[in-house]
């Protein structure tokens, strides 16, 4: 498994290795098939054998069967029944269908109807009761309008950012992996975490994305002219930037649970945050969102990632969040925190509180234990 299947079966995804069935998730790629997963069915299952060693195998058991005998077997002992135990049995693509339902299964949206519409994302803990964690207020066109002001002031930056915009088509794994020294056969839990939470970024992007239904820049202003193609959803907010924070926040939590093996775990942190802002601004550089995007985006998945560090039983304060898109905010890290973030409408909600997952702490821990170098 090299990354979730290859991440093998996490994607299509370009940026990771090959994570085949995950996606074409990623920004959401080109999700493949039916749940968002995309290709990923089969996945991570092993190759397709040649229909000459299908044939051979064939004849081979024929001619090797009898050599068993025909003495009963014993019966075999059961697997454990609806346990975490089984989770090393299974392929990769299987249990990133298993995280992919626990996560979803949790979270509730409420949409606003217009006008002032917006979208409330709710999780609901085991209690049944619902709190509100994250409301995107749907921006008015005018925002947007000159928004593409600032996208078009990014174009000068196209040549140098080439080959980043080119490679983060799909998941930028390699760039996360750089910071923290990540090799795939030693970490391959790591990847699988890392893999794990894009994909659930992704899918509540693309939830949020449906509903706001924003224009691309390219649609607003002729100038823009973006330098790959245009992506099949909405614009606000990011998809790019939901899934390079969320990773970047789990990785801040993955570098204080294991920071003994880092001289410098501080700036492994500010590297990995930094990192996120770039992937996004990459998108404005781009032509294929709006700084507004990268907000919403960076935003929702700090959330993410706070929710998912809870399930893996790391637990977080979560303190709500909404955002109010301002005309005239450009996207940088030295803003996105509090309090220089509200000057950019940024607003508290109410604390959540998000139950643990078995699921997720087998993976959480399984992770720790590949950085006892």
């Amino acid at each position: 498994m090299a990354y979730f299947g290859g991440i093998g079966g996490i994607g299509g995804i370009g940026g990771i290795g090959g994570i085949g069935g995950i996606g074409g998730i990623g920004g959401i790629g080109g999700i493949g098939g039916l749940t968002g997963i995309g290709s990923f069915l089969g996945a991570g299952a092993g190759p397709a054998l040649d229909p000459l060693t299908v044939q051979g195998l064939q004849t081979s058991a024929q001619a090797i069967a009898h050599a068993a005998g025909s003495a009963a077997a014993h019966t075999p002992g059961e697997l454990k029944y609806s346990s975490t135990d089984n989770l090393d049995h299974w392929a990769d693509w299987v249990r990133a269908s298993l995280y992919l339902s626990d996560f979803l299964s949790e979270l509730h949206w409420n949409i606003k109807a217009e006008p002032g519409g917006a979208v409330v994302l709710s999780h609901r803990a085991r209690g049944g009761q619902e709190q509100a964690f994250f409301e995107l207020v749907r921006p008015e066109m005018s925002v947007f309008v000159e928004q593409a002001k600032i996208v078009r002031s990014y174009m000068d930056q196209r040549p140098e950012r080439t080959p980043e915009i080119l490679s983060q088509l799909g998941f930028p794994t390699p760039y996360f992996a750089m910071i923290l020294g990540l090799y795939p056969a030693r970490n391959q839990s790591t990847m699988e975490l890392i893999s794990i939470t894009q994909v659930l970024a992704s899918h509540v992007a693309m939830i949020a994305k449906h509903h706001l239904a924003i224009r691309r820049p390219d649609r607003v202003d002729a100038m823009i002219l973006p330098m790959i193609t245009t992506p099949g959803h909405g614009s606000f907010p990011s998809a790019h930037a939901t899934e390079a924070f969320a990773v970047a926040r789990v990785l801040e939590g993955l570098i204080d649970a294991t920071a003994s093996h880092y001289p410098d775990p501080d700036k492994r942190k500010k590297l990995v945050r930094k990192q996120a802002e770039r992937v996004a601004v990459s998108r404005t550089v781009a032509g294929v969102h709006y700084p507004v995007d990268s907000w919403a985006g960076a935003l929702l998945g700090k959330m993410v990632g706070e929710i998912i560090l809870n399930k893996c039983g790391i637990s977080q304060l979560m303190t709500g969040l909404k955002y109010e898109a301002k005309a005239d905010s450009d996207f940088m890290l030295s803003q996105y925190r509090d309090p220089a973030w509200k000057d950019h409408g940024v607003s508290e909600l109410q604390n959540c509180k998000v139950d643990k997952s078995s699921l997720f702490e087998w993976l959480w821990e399984k992770a720790v234990g590949e950085f006892d170098l």
